[in-house]
């Protein structure tokens, strides 16, 4: 239970990579702040962590719009009265050559994936300058590598290292920020984009790395790009 006397936020909680991040933190202990668009789904989530003795608290918010985000995060503060983590999850993917995405479908992924990490850090980060603190944002081999039939998808975690590596050098020590690039990861999004494929990871296997970032930070360096 080393994580047990911290709160840790997880975006996108009520489904798919989330999902299994929140469980995972909750098992070592830390108080899980979940977060989503839909309400049915970290109230799921929220009842199999509380059922089986964690603690955490769900609040229905979207990434990508800064009334929720700092909702979020002054409802946790509320609770709890400190944020030791962040893990920026929420995301969304587009399977399509570059002439045939639409200017709302690129836009709908740069809202989430990118402005969403940015609004998160935005107003989470000098919070953490009082007392310290970790932000994982995660991103994907496909920010490393650029995939055909998934430009805005890349685009967006492509820019999710870029704010990681900028956003790393401007704050102290005392607040680590890193990047967590998995391959595909068997989930719902993957199933939908890439039917009938395999996946590189099982979703546990990136929860477990979320864990070990958030147990073991001294083992990484801010900034870095963390490839698995």
């Amino acid at each position: 239970m080393t994580l047990e006397d911290q709160t840790i936020i997880v975006t996108g909680s009520g489904r798919g990579i989330g999902r299994y991040i929140a469980k995972r933190l909750a098992r070592d202990g830390a108080s899980i702040v979940l977060t989503a668009r839909t309400e049915r789904e970290i109230e799921q989530v929220y009842n199999e962590i509380t059922g089986n003795g964690g603690r955490a608290i769900y609040i229905r918010g979207d990434a990508a719009r800064e009334k929720d985000v700092k909702a979020v995060i002054g409802e946790a503060l509320k609770k709890f009265g400190r944020i030791d983590a962040l893990v920026n999850n929420a995301g969304i993917g587009v399977r399509k050559y570059l002439w045939e995405t639409g200017v709302k479908e690129f836009e709908d992924v740069m809202d989430v994936n990118v402005k969403g990490v940015f609004l998160y850090m935005k107003h989470i980060i000098p919070e953490m300058r009082k007392r310290g603190g970790l932000i994982i944002n995660i991103s994907s081999e496909a920010g490393k590598t650029g995939i055909p039939t998934l430009s805005a998808y890349c685009a967006s975690k492509f820019a999710v290292i870029g704010l990681t590596e900028a956003a790393a050098g401007e704050v102290e020590n005392r607040t680590k920020i890193v990047a967590l690039c998995p391959g595909s990861v068997d989930v719902g999004m993957f199933k939908l984009m890439f039917p009938g494929e395999k996946a590189d990871l099982e979703p546990e296997e990136v929860a477990e790395k979320v864990a070990d970032i958030c147990n073991h930070p001294e083992k990484y360096n801010s900034g870095q790009s963390i490839v698995f």
